[in-house]
């Protein structure tokens, strides 16, 4: 008879047998006690945690004899032939290789026809994330009310992937990670009664590198045992290629002394031998993990796994939190970029050089260097960045007076000397009070001239012809006009406005002035476009949005731009104008008198 993995011949046959998952157990248990039983399951959780034997397990307690039972008797027709997969009424789909609509359908039509020897009809969909959206589609309708004989069970690794329609037909349990102590005893169990002479570190260690999955603890421990006839720590780890604790432990020791050197060695003896960097990388952040979680938490258990108590003691003095934390950034970084690398090995040397050094940039360099400034300013060492201020102010002269009075007054002379212009001003330091007084005259002076041009601007805008608004390139407030801008071209992108923001995005903000923003185009037909009233009123509807106020879009040619006529051109205008006989405005049409009220001016007869 040929040989059968022990992952297969040790797979649970009822709850009992069941490795962890004690909340699911339960619920199951209690649901087939009382008949509640629901029409659709989801199994979630990672690989090798049950979800599948579980399913066969529910099968058989469904379709027992003795039934519905959280105990099925396992020697009836109907569970033996659940047990060697052969049973006309349990149906087990791979949705990995029968993901389509086509298969879905088929399923479908079978739904109607009623079990051949049990009470239901079970489907079990493994990996059932995998199905495409059509056939999810096609499922629905038929997951939500199935025919009465009929049970889904859904097993997956990724439930994030299943439609929410899905989720909220199905009864959802999520199956955890089975716990080391769990597997170890449970492989204590198998290898005894497989007749496989273990040692309990060695299935412990195997425990540790299954991250939870019974499966992969049962396959790494069939491995282990074709090596010899005895089963190891050191033969677990040759198999796993793992690097071990007291080579570990050395490596890391001489990271916390800073000794380079030794540590390359260690790097190089470890590569020598086989040992993959990704490995040495990984158990080195996972042994910096348990020296973290040591110096906080003693009392926590979980860090025992990595060493003994009396190692990660010796070892942690040689580390700060800091450092610690600095280094495991290190080493996940080092982590993500060995996925990209052709020479890993230049890679790991790297970042183990960069754990060792105190000089550089990086993190842990920065960390160590503060560590060590702080233990010497701790030891009472003076800090040698500490001195250069105190012979800075050596070299610097003290002044002759001593009264605060006399240094304040030559900090005052500063702005006077610049507001007035003036060469030096000498204040007797017997007379305190002057400096103020003496200090506010130069905040007047300033103001005679912008009270002369203000005069010189209201004397001549009686002269101008007209209300004249100068737009100059970049002119008002053109952040603000460009922001507005930007957020209109995103709404109308999220409108999908294709065509408009097409044209508009050869566009650039010239001038926001007044409630009116004018951009500028190269192209003269992109202008054009813009005015259009479609277009034009399209844009300003979502300024309005934007701003909360009316802003007036306008698209001009820079080039084409005319430039706004100056108030003083104006002025010989104005005389002829003022010389000239003036239109009554009762007697103009009315398009001219709003023109008028627009624009302003005078009207002339010709």
């Amino acid at each position: 008879m040929a040989y059968v993995a022990l992952y297969r011949r040790w797979r649970p046959q009822d709850f009992d047998t069941l490795v962890g998952q004690q909340a699911v157990k339960t619920a199951l248990s209690n649901a087939l006690a009382s008949g509640r039983i629901a029409h659709a399951y989801l199994f979630a959780g990672p690989r090798g945690t049950g979800k599948t034997s579980t399913a066969r397990i529910l099968a058989k307690a469904l379709n027992c004899d003795k039934g519905p039972t959280a105990h099925p008797c396992g020697e009836c027709v109907n569970c033996e032939r659940i047990t060697a997969g052969t049973s006309m009424d349990v149906f087990e789909i791979d949705a990995a290789s029968n993901r389509g609509i086509e298969e879905i359908k088929t399923l479908r039509e079978q739904l109607a026809f009623a079990p051949v020897n049990g009470r239901y009809k079970v489907y079990i969909i493994d990996e059932v994330h995998m199905l495409t959206t059509e056939a999810f589609n096609a499922l629905l309708k038929t997951l939500e009310e199935p025919p009465a004989h009929v049970i889904f069970i859904l097993a997956t690794t990724d439930p994030h992937k299943i439609p929410a329609t899905i989720h909220s037909r199905c009864q959802r349990f999520d199956f955890r990670r089975v716990t080391v102590e769990e597997i170890t005893d449970h492989l204590a169990m198998i290898a005894e009664r497989s007749g496989i002479n273990a040692d309990r570190e060695a299935l412990r260690l195997i425990a540790i590198q299954s991250e939870g999955g019974m499966r992969d603890a049962l396959s790494l421990l069939d491995q282990c045992g074709v090596m010899g006839e005895q089963v190891t720590a050191t033969t677990v780890r040759e198999v796993l290629g793992i690097v071990g604790r007291e080579t570990l432990r050395e490596l890391v020791q001489a990271i916390g002394r800073q000794d380079l050197s030794a540590t390359l060695e260690k790097l190089n003896f470890l590569l020598e031998q086989g040992k993959d960097v990704r490995q040495v990388l990984t158990e080195l952040a996972e042994y910096l993990r348990a020296l973290l979680l040591y110096k906080a938490a003693p009392s926590y258990q979980e860090v025992y796994l990595t060493d003994t108590a009396e190692a990660l003691a010796e070892s942690a003095p040689l580390f700060s939190n800091d450092r610690l934390l600095a280094a495991e950034e290190r080493l996940h970084a080092g982590l993500g970029e060995l996925r990209w690398t052709v020479r890993p090995r230049i890679t790991g040397e790297l970042c183990l050089f960069d754990l060792c050094r105190q000089e550089g940039s990086t993190l842990a360099a920065l960390t160590a260097r503060v560590e060590q400034l702080e233990k010497q300013v701790a030891n009472g060492v003076s800090v040698r960045y500490a001195e250069a201020p105190t012979k800075i102010e050596s070299s610097v002269p003290k002044p002759k007076a001593t009264s605060q009075v006399e240094q304040a007054v030559p900090k005052m002379e500063i702005p006077v000397q610049k507001a007035e212009e003036s060469p030096k001003i000498e204040v007797p330091s017997q007379k305190v009070q002057e400096a103020p007084k003496f200090a506010a005259k130069p905040v007047e002076k300033p103001q005679a001239p912008k009270a002369q041009t203000l005069q010189s601007a209201l004397q001549d805008l009686p002269k101008a012809q007209a209300q004249v608004v100068e737009v100059e390139e970049f002119g008002g407030d053109f952040a603000t006009g460009e922001e507005y801008w930007k957020k209109t071209l995103d709404y109308l992108t999220a409108e999908k406005k294709i065509a408009m923001v097409s044209c508009a995005k050869g566009g650039k903000v010239v001038s926001f002035i007044n409630g009116t923003l004018q951009v500028g185009f190269k192209a003269a037909f992109q202008c054009d476009r813009m005015n259009k009233d479609d277009y034009r009123k399209a844009f300003e509807d979502v300024l309005l949005k934007i701003a909360r106020q009316s802003i007036r879009l306008e698209c001009v040619v820079p080039g084409a731009t005319k430039p706004a006529p100056k108030v003083q051109a104006k002025a010989p205008v104005q005389k002829e104008q003022a010389s000239a006989p003036q239109a009554d405005l009762n007697n103009v049409p009315d398009a001219v008198k709003k023109a008028h009220n627009v624009f302003g001016g005078t009207l002339q007869e010709l």
